[in-house]
């Protein structure tokens, strides 16, 4: 058995794993899977293979740079932890962890919550999920009769285009805020000052990997956020035929920046024909009040946040002032890619050891 970090030519490798995971797994998405995990600086999957070539635990990894209290950190995002054999998935995990300086895990399943909890993870309360036009999506292996009945609900509520519900309130937002469609992130559209005690930052570079809005697989949206002429922020919406979600928003001002995610999401929807749901997540005080004024209704709260312990940084337990977006990592990506899946590719492969312990 050996470590390796995922190459393109390795995708056929990576299927032993996809079918244990099931027709939903990311890992099937070839498209999805060289852009991710191979086509950047910033992310990589690691891999432990079997004596045959073939994959038998993995683990993603994607740095991402955050700001708490104008201090600069990064975090390594975890995704696709799975293991085939006991014993096998804990090393690859510490291995994970010798390349990242601290680490950053939302959702997971539950053999990974249990990894964190011995490690003394903090968890981050105060994450909630906020939904307008409330889905009723089957997922994969889901029953038949669940399937069936969210079919009726789909197709049964009543149905109002969401411009109607919507405008009602856009008389609340000052006429010198709009938002206009861009197609490439540019360095001013990067917030100067913040107002957020803690909030991902990347750089212009990092966005046009992450969020680029040409991806096959995927489509992202990206709005100026303006007052007057002045630009204040960005928005970026997952925007795929059943859902929407807020993927990503920055801005100068908290107020300006959730009126920016409104008309965002209202361009994006303006000549939809049918309901579409509308999510995101935040943990902001002022922010949630805003999306509630605007229909939004709590999901849920407390969504998996898991930190592992950063050296030299106490984080405030206190959430209400951080910025938080919902696309992050690979997890929202599960049920929203607009390519179907590649059928399993069998190849011999060749593998690159992984040599360095990074920091």
């Amino acid at each position: 058995m050996r470590v390796v970090e995922y190459a393109p030519h390795l995708f056929g490798s990576l299927q032993r794993i996809a079918e244990h995971v099931g027709p939903g797994s990311s890992l099937t998405q070839r498209a999805f899977v060289d852009h991710y995990y191979a086509g950047s600086e910033w992310c990589s999957l690691l891999m432990m293979l079997a004596d045959d070539g073939s994959a038998i635990a993995t683990i993603g990894l994607e740095k991402m740079p955050f700001v708490y209290d104008s201090q600069e950190i990064c975090l390594g995002c975890g995704s696709n932890f799975y293991s085939l054999r006991p014993g096998v998935g804990s090393y690859l995990f510490l291995s994970w962890l010798r390349l990242s300086s601290a680490g950053l895990v939302l959702r997971g399943t539950e053999d990974t919550h249990r990894i964190l909890r011995s490690q003394k993870w903090m968890y981050i309360k105060g994450v909630r999920t906020y939904e307008l036009n409330r889905a009723y999506l089957a997922y994969p292996a889901e029953a038949g009769w669940r399937v069936a009945a969210k079919w009726v609900m789909r197709h049964t509520r009543p149905q109002r285009p969401l411009p109607e519900r919507v405008l009602r309130m856009v008389g609340n937002i000052p006429s010198e805020f709009s938002v206009r469609e861009e197609r490439r992130y540019t360095q001013d559209l990067l917030p100067r000052r913040s107002p957020f005690r803690f909030r991902f930052a990347p750089s212009a570079d990092y966005l046009n990997w992450r969020y680029n809005t040409s991806l096959s697989f995927v489509r992202y949206r990206l709005f100026r956020v303006l007052q007057n002429a002045d630009t204040v922020g960005y928005v970026i919406l997952n925007d795929s035929p059943d859902r929407i979600v807020v993927a990503q928003c920055d801005g100068e001002d908290v107020e300006t920046l959730a009126y920016g995610v409104v008309l965002s999401v209202l361009e994006a929807t303006y000549d939809d024909a049918e309901l579409r749901p509308i999510s995101l997540a935040s943990s902001h005080a002022q922010m949630q009040v805003i999306y509630e004024q605007f229909g939004f209704k709590e999901r849920w709260i407390d969504r998996s946040f898991a930190v592992s312990p950063l050296r030299n940084l106490h984080v405030d337990p206190d959430t209400s002032s951080w910025l938080v977006n919902l696309d992050w990592g690979d997890d929202v990506l599960f049920g929203l890619f607009l390519e179907p899946a590649l059928p399993p590719v069998t190849q011999t492969v060749e593998s690159r050891p992984i040599t360095g312990t990074g920091g």
